[in-house]
């Protein structure tokens, strides 16, 4: 039987099929997809974030305490570990491996405030978690969003849904409780993670309009952040000549007495790789996921570093420390829910 030729419907149907055929795909791109991607991301993310801890903390004890109980050169130990992820990025930066951001003078100085508050976060970040436990620091810094709440509200006027505010009571009241009842509490490091988080805050609060910037875009997340990193590092150098440079003479004799001289230099170097890595790849995440998912990865992941500093330095937490911590931490994955439902424009009543 002779066969009849295709009518023009047919054709068309038969070129739209064709059409839609996927292209055959690499084997690098079916290995190297937005899921494997992610899941890369998050567990540098968790995994850094983890040994960051561990090592900052290591680099704490091996540079010692002076007469006041509070860590030696916790400055230059911040430093440090900024310098670390600036070397770490130059190189990208000089191959052209990575796109080498173009700013301008202005730009430069519009970013100059993320960068100084960032500088601040950081070092008072790095006190905290050599004053006390790793657990006992990251129970405090799990209310950085009540310190982003009182922040948000009286600089820039943003006024949240009481439900928001609700959702804050049960962050103070867990941190409160942890405090009260935690074995390894200090106050150098309660302070000293309050002030980390009022320093977050206020850069979260000069950030908001930087980074909608047509240039600040442009940079991509990477870049954005590497170049952050570069303006803390140069904040932090006038608090290291102040505060740390005087007393150089005497931690180095101290470390050098000790024999923890090359613990100090090495795990300062590791907990600045470890640190830049962490952070560069959070900010890969959360271009993949919404804020309420990053919010739950990161409540989570603020639940493996407790349990994982516990583990390595044989902190023991009393069962009150671990019950306040729990609410302490779940209360910020409310508020991020509640911050979600009621923000403007975002479905909220």
């Amino acid at each position: 039987m002779q066969q009849s030729n295709p009518t023009f419907l047919q054709s068309q149907v038969n070129a739209e099929v064709t059409a839609a055929e996927p292209a055959k795909k690499s084997f690098i791109d079916i290995i190297w997809n937005k899921n494997t991607q992610l899941f890369f991301y998050l567990a540098v993310w968790y995994i850094g974030n983890i040994y960051y801890n561990i090592y900052n903390k290591k680099a704490c004890i091996a540079l010692g305490k002076n007469a006041h109980g509070h860590s030696n050169a916790h400055w230059a130990l911040s430093a440090v570990q900024l310098l670390v992820g600036v070397l770490f990025v130059l190189p990208l930066w000089i191959t052209g491996l990575r796109k080498a951001p173009a700013l301008t003078l202005d730009n430069w100085k519009e970013l100059s405030p993320v960068g100084l508050f960032t500088c601040l976060a950081h070092a008072f970040s790095v006190l905290a978690l050599g004053a006390g436990a790793v657990s006992f620091g990251q129970i405090v810094k799990a209310a950085e969003p009540v310190f982003a709440a009182a922040t948000n509200a009286l600089v820039l006027k943003d006024i949240d849904h009481p439900v928001v505010y609700l959702a804050l009571l049960p962050i103070i009241g867990g941190v409160g409780l942890a405090s009260l009842k935690e074995l390894s509490f200090t106050w150098t490091a309660l302070i000293a993670a309050s002030l980390a988080n009022q320093a977050a805050a206020l850069k979260n609060v000069v950030s908001k309009g930087v980074m909608k910037k047509p240039w600040m875009k442009a940079l991509g997340s990477q870049n954005g952040y590497a170049v952050v990193t570069v303006l803390a590092l140069i904040f932090t150098l006038p608090f290291v000549a102040f505060f740390d440079l005087v007393e150089a003479p005497a931690v180095y004799n101290q470390v050098m007495k000790a024999g923890t001289g090359l613990d100090a230099v090495k795990f300062s170097v590791f907990s600045g790789l470890a640190f830049y890595l962490y952070n560069e790849a959070s900010f890969l995440a959360l271009e993949q996921l919404s804020p309420v998912t990053h919010s739950v990865a990161n409540t989570l992941k603020r639940v493996v570093i407790i349990v994982a500093s516990c583990i390595v330095f044989k902190n023991p937490m009393s069962l009150e420390g671990s019950i306040g911590s729990a609410i302490a931490v779940l209360g910020t994955l409310l508020y991020s829910l509640a911050k979600k439902a009621y923000s403007k424009g975002g479905g909220g009543h």
